[in-house]
């Protein structure tokens, strides 16, 4: 075995158990009290984890992009094999600057002001940018990845542009950066869930799926995600908005 693919095989091991603990560290904050020792516990896990997870995606997906050139591999030959590689990219990138954007607005929530900075700017433009090249590829390289892409391509763009909004005009709504925290924890959530399904769940059960159920793994966590972040979101909204009336009622 020669060093590059020995490099390889440890980016993914590492990528594979991270992903693991990472997933069922997800689920402890979810239920657990929030701020509560056990939800900052189990939520600092997750982070590490999902850290680690789309560095070690991005590292992956380049790493194979290169290897692909050097056996020879044409990209106009093989745009699913490249394709493929460019959405593991792509989903590492976007799912790092959310999750990157959920812990920033927790420790700069008394200072909002403090939550634009070069790097985190940086990441949400890169995510918009990688929007845009997702839907360039999958319309220029048609396949039948090419639906999949385009219809997981703006979630880039919608990261992006939330978590430049909230860096333009900070500390706007109340609480915001509570929903904003929220919001995109729950979105590494699901980003954790579409990448296990789709590449960590065949290899521990060979499935395979036809015709338009294809799409089924890759869109399944969105679809339910959604919803429950609209739900969620909106009971904490309420629980605010009844205690910010008690307390000027008191007043």
């Amino acid at each position: 075995m020669t060093i590059p693919p020995l490099i390889f095989d440890v980016v993914v091991l590492v990528h594979v158990a991270a992903g693991f603990v990472g997933l069922a560290a997800f689920w402890v904050p979810v239920f657990a009290h929030k701020g509560g020792r056990t939800h900052v516990r189990a939520g600092r896990v997750f982070v590490y984890c999902a850290y680690i997870v789309t560095l070690s995606a991005v590292t992956a997906a380049a790493g194979r992009l290169a290897y692909y050139q050097i056996q020879g591999i044409r990209l106009v030959d093989q745009p699913e094999l490249y394709g493929t590689s460019l959405f593991l990219g792509y989903l590492g990138l976007v799912t790092f600057a959310t999750v990157h954007h959920a812990i920033r607005v927790l420790a700069t929530r008394r200072s909002p002001e403090t939550l634009r900075t070069p790097v985190h700017e940086a990441l949400a433009w890169a995510s918009v940018v990688a929007s845009g090249t997702i839907v360039v590829y999958a319309l220029t390289l048609w396949s039948n990845l090419s639906p999949i892409l385009l219809g997981l391509s703006p979630i880039g763009l919608i990261t992006g542009r939330r978590m430049l909004r909230l860096m333009r005009n900070p500390g706007a709504q109340h609480m915001g950066w509570f929903y904003s925290h929220l919001v995109s924890m729950l979105a590494g959530g699901i980003a954790f869930h579409t990448a296990f399904i789709v590449f960590g769940v065949q290899r521990l059960w060979a499935y395979e799926l036809a015709g338009p159920l294809a799409v089924v793994p890759w869109i399944a966590p969105t679809i339910i995600g959604i919803p429950a972040i609209l739900l969620w979101t909106r009971h904490y909204r309420r629980k605010f908005d009844r205690r910010s009336r008690r307390t000027e009622a008191r007043t």
